[in-house]
């Protein structure tokens, strides 16, 4: 996510320092991500790959950063705006795309060890070691492991992360092409802070609320009161989120002849998230326990055939993937009746809302691309992809809890959360686009492009659970964006100067919107249509040779044209919630030499614009905003030159890191509660952005 705010356009949201824990990603304002549910409309409209193979299960569509927690193993990410041409179009990628690029096997040997440590008891190492060439075969395999603290702390509770990835891939090269396996495996472990009431509220304490609902005498909890990061006792509430993903695939590449390659990726997936809570807040719900399983794998395959004025690529993929859903709320002090004898709720036997279900999905595309070339400087690409998305719902309500009944009924001992019964859907699609470059001068060029693409009903088995099939409709984003691109190789202080400008319009229509309620999580949603346009800026520049300078500025306006809340009640020209009118970055960095090391001071700011609050009371957006903040960050790197090493260890770098130098207090997310955490609807609830952090890291590298 902190990689990621850099980028144009693109804003992150977090609630720790460390890679354990869940963030929120938008692209223009199109999200995934976990940090937060309140009005996230456009939640899992991003898809996000690593090495080209997607992360993401098809059925809830939504990515976890903790999946890729350790950076050190990647080398570079690519971020698409909008849909993007339909050969490296996935199922999801209405809003855009996320590929990380990991490190890769290489034709020398080498390896690298690092490790860091600082504020928040943050610390970690990581490693990478490559084989090199070897008769044609090269591998690499990479790795770390961090744990941290959290600055939201109270009570003698830090909630802590920790997290590990590891990777390894080989590849066979051949003449005429190659082949490679590789293998990724990532688990992040967070306890997940409450978010915190702004104002003091006398019927919120730190000691919760007795077995009435009544609160316990105690200090009155809010940032006015017992401080703005200050967290509620371990004792009182906890919840610990456990988020897993393991990936093996195979790619191949091959000239089948001068003109013709072919290219296969071959998959498997395994996703898992793991929500094990304690809550006295709310002693009907003591304790939750949440289980999401997710089994993907797939093929796609794609052909290039180059001629003498376009290239074609044609092909498709298809998918399968399982996904079970398991839901629990119990408290083991409270008794209730079954056959006249009292029975105490367990996770076997759950006397709050419980829901379990499976959701079965077959997605199959198929496309065909052209790259058009009818005078050297004009690249027209059209391109044509069909796709299909099957799903099978499954209610295993029934089977796993015997006791428990819709809306706890007479005869039942829990509250069933599945509303409705099994069912199956079919949506067939036609996502057209195309995109023109015209390269006015060497070092000028001008764009624009359109499209179209369809993901199949967000929310899993969430959405089928409660919404009736027969109702459901593919979401959908239709894009059309225009700009220029320049680069100045020197004129005056501009040397290696680029500059960009870019205009977009998206609308996402057929939205699904979760809003938490107290009775039961997910159980009710909104639909809406939005309409997002804005103005993307870049420009970075050497006006010495040693000194960079980079900037970016964002402008976005969205809209609901469309907004029904789960009551039937239109907010149609209310904002969509969540999404910044302005985001910023500038900086610089400079280096200088002396006696054989070299110095690279940077400095950078990060602004995020003013946002739009969710009313989760009363389900709908809101006029009410959200104070725009700027941070400012600074940042040593020291490269110590060869002549002070041993001779195994090529480069020696240590890395100081300063976030939020100035200790700014604010608040980077806020909603308006609807009761379920502290039982108080109408508050104001805020997730604190992190205060000042200080980081320190070593990596050598030998080879």
């Amino acid at each position: 996510g902190q990689a990621l705010a850099v980028a144009p356009g693109v804003n992150t949201q977090t609630d720790s320092p460390a890679g354990g824990s869940r963030s929120s990603i938008s692209i223009n304002g199109m999200k995934t991500g976990w940090s937060n549910i309140a009005g996230n409309a456009n939640d899992g409209t991003v898809m996000v790959t690593f090495d080209g193979v997607p992360m993401i299960d098809p059925a809830y569509g939504v990515w976890g950063s903790t999946e890729v927690p350790q950076m050190s193993m990647i080398k570079g990410i690519v971020v698409t705006y909008g849909p993007g041409y339909p050969i490296n179009r996935w199922f999801n990628n209405i809003g855009g795309s996320i590929n990380f690029l990991p490190l890769q096997p290489t034709a020398k040997a080498g390896a690298s060890i690092g490790g860091f440590y600082g504020s928040f008891n943050t610390r970690g190492v990581h490693f990478n070691v490559r084989t090199g060439n070897i008769d044609g075969w090269s591998a690499i395999i990479a790795g770390g492991v961090t744990s941290a603290g959290n600055y939201l702390t109270g009570y003698g509770f830090n909630n802590p992360s920790n997290n590990y990835a590891y990777y390894a891939k080989v590849i066979k090269r051949f003449h005429g092409g190659h082949f490679s396996f590789g293998a990724y495996a990532a688990r992040g472990v967070a306890y997940r802070p409450l978010p915190i009431p702004v104002s003091p509220n006398a019927n919120v304490t730190v000691n919760g609320v007795n077995a009435n609902g009544n609160p316990n005498p105690g200090p009155i909890y809010s940032q006015q009161t017992t401080g703005f990061y200050t967290t509620i006792p371990y004792s009182v509430y906890w919840k610990e989120a456990f988020n897993t993903s393991y990936i093996l695939y195979s790619k191949f590449y091959d000239h089948l002849s001068r003109s013709l390659t072919l290219h296969n990726l071959l998959w498997y997936r395994h996703g898992s998230r793991e929500h094990l809570h304690y809550n006295t807040y709310s002693p009907s719900a003591l304790n939750q326990y949440y289980l999401a399983k997710s089994d993907t794998y797939g093929d796609k395959l794609y052909f290039t055939d180059r001629l003498p004025w376009n290239t074609v690529s044609f092909g498709g993929y298809v998918l399968n993937n399982k996904y079970n859903s398991l839901l629990e709320y119990y408290n083991p002090t409270q008794a209730s009746p079954i056959n006249g004898v009292p029975v105490y709720g367990s996770l076997a036997v759950p006397n709050g809302d419980s829901h379990s279900s499976y959701l079965y999905i077959t997605d199959l595309a198929a496309f065909i691309q052209d790259d058009i070339q009818p005078v050297s400087n004009v690249r027209i690409t059209p391109g044509l992809r069909v796709v299909t998305f099957n799903t099978n719902f499954v209610n295993n309500e029934a089977s796993r809890f015997p006791l428990n009944g819709y809306n706890n009924g007479v005869n039942s001992y829990g509250i069933s959360g599945d509303r409705q019964p099994n069912s199956s859907t079919s949506f067939t699609d036609v996502e057209p686009s195309i995109g023109v470059n015209w390269q006015i001068t060497p070092n000028v060029s001008v764009y624009a492009n359109y499209s179209t693409a369809y993901k199949a009903p967000a929310g899993a088995t969430g959405t089928y659970a409660h919404i009736l099939a027969s109702s459901l409709r593919p979401q959908s984003s239709t894009q059309y964006q225009f700009g220029v691109k320049a680069y100045v190789p020197h004129d005056g202080l501009l040397n290696r100067a680029s500059f960009g400008a870019n205009y977009y319009h998206l609308n996402d229509t057929n939205e699904i919107i979760p809003v938490p309620v107290v009775s039961h999580l997910y159980s009710l949603f909104a639909s809406g249509s939005s309409t997002f346009s804005g103005v993307n800026l870049y420009f970075e520049d050497d006006p010495l040779y040693n000194l960079h300078v980079f900037s970016n500025l964002s402008f976005e306006k969205a809209v609901y044209s469309n907004y029904v809340n789960p009551h039937g009640v239109s907010y149609d020209g209310l904002p969509v919630s969540n999404v910044p009118a302005q985001t910023a970055n500038i900086g610089a960095y400079y280096q200088w030499y002396h006696a054989g090391v070299v110095y690279e001071p940077r400095i950078w700011w990060q602004y995020t614009g003013a946002q739009n609050i969710y009313n989760n009371n009363i389900g709908a957006p809101t006029n009410q905003k959200l104070p725009a903040f700027g941070i400012w960050n600074a940042a040593l790197r020291v490269n110590i030159g060869h002549q002070y090493l041993v001779a195994a260890l090529r480069k020696l770098s240590v890395n100081l890191d300063v976030l939020n130098v100035l200790n700014k207090q604010y608040n980077s997310y806020q909603y308006i509660s609807g009761g379920g955490y502290y039982g108080v609807a109408g508050q104001m609830l805020a997730e604190p952005g992190m205060p000042r952090a200080v980081y320190v890291s070593l990596e050598g590298q030998f080879g």
